[in-house]
Order: C-alpha cells, then structure tokens, then sequence
C-alpha cells in the first residue's frame, strides 16, 4: 500500500497537471475563434469573385486550363497536418485518410505535405515526399500559404500532375471536425462555390445568416464590356481564387487543430479532476488506516502492560 506521503505527492503532481490542461484549453479556444476569424475575412473577396466568375463564364467558350479536365497521367495528394500534437486523433485521422486514399491509387503520384506531423510520418515509413511545408503559426496569412498554392498550380500547369487531392480536417462546428479528401485540380465551377460556402461553419456565432441556397448568383443583369477579354481575365482570375482555396484548407485545419485540442484539454482536465477524487478518497482510507493501527497497538500496549 502507498504511504500518505506518496499519495499526497502525485495529488499535487496531478493538480498541477490539471491547471495546465486547463490553461491550453482557454489558450486553444481563444485559437480556435481567431482562426475562423482569419477564414471568415476572406469571404467578401471570394464571394466576389465567384460572381464575377460566373458572369465571365456565361460569356465565354474559351476555359483556362485549372477548369479543363485531361487524361490522368500523374496525380498530386497534398495532405495537411499540424505541427504540434496534444491534439487528441486530429493529426492520426488526418494520416490514415491519407494513407487508405494513397493505397487506392493505381498511378503514379506525388506527395505534398503541410506539417511536421506528416512530413514525419511519411519520413518514417520511407515514404517520399515531393514537397514539404511547416511552420505557418496559428494566424497564417495568404502571403504565407502563396509557396504552397504556387507549388501546386505551377506543378499542374506543367503538367507535372493532372489531378490534385488534398486530405485535411473540414472545421464544421467547435466539436465536430471531419476528415476529408477533396479534389482540387482541375477545378469545377461548383466546386469553387462549395469552397466559398464552406467559408462559414454550420453552427456558433460564425455561421450566421448562412442557408443552404446559393448566395453566389449575380444581383444585376448588366452588359459587361471586358477590358482586356474574358479569357484573359479567367485566366488570371482562376488561379487567384484556387490560391485563396488552398489557403482556405490550411486555415480550415488550423481551426480544427485548435478545435481538437481545446477538447483533449477538456477531457484531460475532467479526468485529472476524477483522479484528484479518487485519490484523495485513497489517501483519506490509507491516513484513516494509519490512525487506526495506531491507536490498535497503543491499546495493545496498555492492555499487555497492565
């Protein structure tokens, strides 16, 4: 049996692990706003562009080529991760999507990661990686996710790949976070605007005035005249809404990762809290024992003595 002192010890141990889980789940929530915070900022701008897109699209036969689909030669599966761990199964269901979406491809392809959780463990299991990126910080900025999106497009526009994937965590409310392999390149009109819809989660504060119906369609019914022509324009066009795309999916997993682990913390803390009662309640047993047998032998004594 554990004396009071050992008990007495891992209690205070036990405390102060608690006051820690506690303080990374207040700092992971604060986090996890800001980053949608970050998210939601972009909106107007891709809400905007997305209408201009479809305006453009109506008036033109000339696509560019992120929007026309080739025969698949190579593909390119960009996985994002996090950095750091203490993030509960977030960065382990983000690498066995990946994994299973990797053993069902029966071509070439290359591997792109965002993280040091994944570049490790791909490096570990002598998996290689084409590309590797880390170190963004918890409020990236589209200036630092342009080497990313550069990459990618850059490899599909030299038809270094046909296809792009990416895997990632989809932020959908505080508690619910879902894995999913999403397909980037060659892009689809519809897929652009479900990107921009997803800018906004489903429930909280963020998801306001947000209904299933689209919100991308044109108020006005005007005659443009395009200066220089439509195509150039798509041209440049396109690529700038995929960059905010693929800086969109790093925040998105940016604010599952705060999410995730603001909860780990919680449940660490109400376990720690379930352990301070339990062993308290043992250490109040093991003293009330220790008095117990005290006061037996002081009995004993007397009652020889006498």
């Amino acid at each position: 049996m554990q004396s009071t002192r050992d008990i007495k010890k891992r209690i205070r141990s036990v405390k102060n692990i608690s006051q820690i889980t506690k303080a990374m789940e207040v700092v992971s929530a604060t986090k996890m706003r800001k980053s949608q915070e970050f998210a939601i900022r972009a909106r107007p701008f891709a809400t905007a562009s997305l209408e201009l897109l479809n305006n453009l699209l109506l008036r033109t036969e000339t696509l560019p080529p992120f929007l026309i689909p080739r025969p698949v030669k190579k593909t390119a599966v960009l996985v994002v991760t996090s950095d750091k761990g203490l993030a509960g199964a977030f960065n382990a269901n983000v690498l066995r999507k990946a994994e299973a979406h990797i053993a069902g491809i029966n071509i070439p392809y290359t591997l792109v990661t965002v993280g040091k959780k994944a570049r490790d463990h791909f490096f570990l299991r002598n998996i290689s990686i084409d590309r590797s990126f880390w170190g963004f910080g918890d409020y990236t900025k589209i200036q630092d996710t342009l080497p990313v999106a550069d990459y990618l497009l850059n490899g599909f526009s030299s038809v270094a790949w046909d296809e792009l994937y990416a895997v990632y965590t989809n932020f959908r409310s505080t508690l619910r976070q879902e894995t999913v392999v999403k397909k980037i390149l060659p892009a689809t009109r519809e897929g652009l605007e479900d990107a921009v819809r997803g800018i906004l989660p489903e429930r909280g504060r963020f998801a306001e005035g947000v209904s299933g119906e689209s919100k991308f369609a044109a108020g006005y019914n005007f005659e443009y005249a395009f200066e220089p022509s439509s195509a150039e324009i798509l041209e440049s066009l396109i690529p700038q809404i995929l960059r905010m795309h693929l800086h969109h999916i790093i925040l998105e997993s940016n604010a599952s990762e705060h999410s995730a682990r603001m909860v780990a913390m919680k449940n660490a803390s109400e376990s720690a809290g379930e352990l301070i009662t339990d062993l308290s309640l043992v250490y109040n047993k093991t003293r009330q024992a220790g008095i117990t047998r005290e006061l037996t032998e002081i009995t004993a004594g007397s009652t020889s003595t006498a």
